[in-house]
């Protein structure tokens, strides 16, 4: 049985998803979790904490697929690295609303860039590691792994913005945008590997 954090968090994640953190309250979450608020509180004193930990816990669950994902590189770099993407998208398709909210003011004051900068070092760190895989195996010509990496993440979250900036600005979700984000990456994709790959299998 999961511990009281954890249903915690699994019912704020369910609220949260589908409306968003603003306008979920803790007395839903409780009530959700059948306890009392001051139950609830004696867990997470404020709301802020509790998404600091379901972003936390997301961020836990995408890296630990993405790196299965990694683990499993047979010597094809662009057919991983689109496993990746697509997996990437179904996650962000599920959890769209948070995906639009994640950066909004109100959250900022909590521990959020530190937890998003490990996040990012993570994603940067499971790339280089996907990279020298490649060039062991022969396929992929690189001299500047971690710069190459930092860059190729800057991209895909820079895309990821692009095409959602509308939706974050007026906090109307529109889940198609997880489609052009992920045909926008997989054009960049090709566009940055085409000419790094050393032999196309």
């Amino acid at each position: 049985m999961e511990n009281r954090k954890d249903q915690i968090i699994e019912a704020a994640l369910k609220r949260f998803s589908h409306f968003g953190f603003h306008k979920t309250t803790m007395n839903e979450i409780a009530d959700d979790l059948r306890i009392t608020k001051a139950n609830l509180y004696y867990y997470y004193p404020d709301k802020s904490t509790l998404i600091l930990d379901v972003l936390i816990k997301l961020g836990n669950d995408v890296y630990a697929g993405e790196k299965e994902i990694v683990e499993s590189y047979s010597g094809d770099l662009m057919k991983t690295m689109n496993e990746i993407l697509d997996y990437r998208a179904g996650f962000t398709r599920k959890y769209y609303v948070l995906h639009i909210c994640e950066n909004l003011d109100w959250i900022k004051g909590l521990d959020i860039n530190e937890v998003m900068q490990d996040f990012y070092q993570r994603e940067v760190a499971l790339i280089k590691s996907l990279y020298k895989k490649s060039i062991t195996n022969g396929e992929l010509i690189m001299e500047d792994v971690e710069g190459s990496a930092c860059t190729l993440v800057e991209i895909q979250k820079g895309l990821g913005i692009i095409h959602t900036i509308s939706d974050v600005i007026t906090g109307i979700p529109n889940e198609d945008n997880v489609d052009k984000i992920l045909e926008s990456q997989k054009r960049a994709l090709k566009l940055i590997f085409e000419a790094r790959i050393a032999s196309n299998k």
